[in-house]
């Protein structure tokens, strides 16, 4: 035996010196775990402004909202529907102002420090919605919502899409197309066209 004892010839190996088969192993795991995260990260989510009516925490479509802002003077608008306050100055735009919890017949918001004004733009208005607070915006997985029954809130089922069930405390959805359709028109002989 010319040179020494033989040594066993190692299997084909990767880069790194370890046994290709090993690195197989290795490489399939390490591109399936983002691949599971990913999944999870894609689920199906909406994103939702939420705001305060008696007591009772409300979701819109982040989309629509174009800004929250503070309670400022409310001009009235004689002869205009009990529902509509009146309208406000936003940086030169007359826009006008619905009492959100007069129209869905919850009473009344009485302004106080807590009281804002959360600015949709909707089929081509800008549109004020009084409320009584706003809470934030929040990501919520579609996975969470369901249909609204009867006894959960006290407002028309057909202004309601759903409810957002989150882990201490349920969202109301509402649908702003359907309750300001036959408004919208109301208010827009306040307002100009956004």
């Amino acid at each position: 035996m010319v040179g020494g004892p033989l040594t066993p010839v190692p299997e084909e190996t990767d880069v790194d010196g370890a046994p290709e088969a090993v690195s197989r192993v290795h490489n399939f795991s390490f591109f399936a775990a983002p691949t599971r995260d990913e999944r999870k990260a894609v689920e199906a989510s909406e994103h939702l402004v939420t705001f305060f009516l008696a007591r009772e925490e409300y979701g819109v479509d982040v989309r629509l909202v174009q800004e929250i802002i503070r309670l400022s003077v409310i001009t009235q608008v004689p002869r205009a529907p009990e529902f509509i306050k009146g309208v406000i100055n936003l940086r030169g735009r007359i826009i006008p102002v619905i009492d959100l919890k007069r129209r869905l017949g919850l009473g009344e918001v009485a302004a106080d420090r807590q009281t804002r004004v959360v600015v949709i733009h909707v089929r081509e208005r800008l549109v004020g919605l009084l409320v009584d607070g706003a809470s934030q915006v929040l990501r919520v997985p579609v996975s969470t919502i369901e249909a609204a029954p009867e006894e959960v809130t006290e407002i028309d089922a057909n202004y309601v899409r759903g409810v957002a069930k989150l882990e201490k405390r349920l969202i109301i959805l509402i649908d702003l197309v359907k309750i300001l359709g036959f408004d919208a028109r109301d208010a827009a002989a306040l307002a100009p066209r956004a």
